[in-house]
């Protein structure tokens, strides 16, 4: 699923549907939807690293940048260390992206390389290739950093679709198990018209500024 923030600060639920897999194919399907449907205007997209969201994006979204969300990159880096240091490597690896620039935000994980670093050569490794991804939101107003950063907007309405759909088990078919998620996330989303989720007045752009896609 994807949601987007527009121009008045308000976040809409832009589109829905279930893949077997986290594929190319499967959010083409979900991308395609969107741009039949007009979407236009989109200034950054934020999601985690599957290579099946980065290449539909580049496919049917080529003009904006792609944002790695940082709590998904973190984990990975985290992951990928020996359970006596992760702790420790995740305060690091997130004082890395408390950075006030994304200059800053360098010299933070080189030094986290000359310290840390060369005790945990893979977690280090995914680190330095996922950091430019991951500090494209350097581009865009402070205030709105912690927002777009990250698909963390997107967890309670997880939640809350997993919570259903484990509740029912196995579905007879895809159309029947499309119609709970939706009904599902259109329940959940429908208090964002009235919250503003990110004053935008900073930004100029007149359509769709953020999608986020998990």
């Amino acid at each position: 699923m994807a949601y987007g923030i527009a121009l008045d600060g308000h976040r809409q639920l832009l589109a829905v549907t279930i893949g077997t897999e986290e594929s190319e194919a499967s959010w083409s399907e979900l991308l395609e939807q969107l741009v039949e449907r007009g979407l236009c205007g989109v200034q950054l997209v934020i999601a985690d690293a599957h290579a099946g969201i980065a290449t539909a994006v580049r496919r049917h979204l080529p003009e904006p940048p792609q944002q790695r969300c940082v709590v998904h990159l973190q984990r990975n880096v985290v992951g990928k260390a020996p359970q006596r240091i992760r702790a420790r490597l995740a305060r690091e690896v997130w004082r890395i992206f408390e950075a006030l620039s994304k200059a800053d935000a360098r010299k933070r994980m080189e030094q986290l390389q000359a310290g840390l670093g060369k005790q945990v050569p893979e977690a280090l490794a995914c680190l330095t290739n996922g950091f430019e991804a991951a500090t494209q939101f350097y581009a865009f107003p402070k205030e709105h950093w912690h927002r777009v950063r990250s698909t963390n907007g997107l967890e309670r309405l997880h939640g809350e679709i997993k919570r259903r759909t484990n509740a029912v088990g196995a579905f007879p078919d895809r159309a029947s198990a499309l119609r709970l998620v939706t009904a599902v996330a259109l329940n959940v989303t429908a208090i964002w018209t009235d919250r503003r989720y990110q004053g935008m007045s900073l930004l100029k752009s007149k359509e769709v500024v953020v999608a986020k896609a998990e």
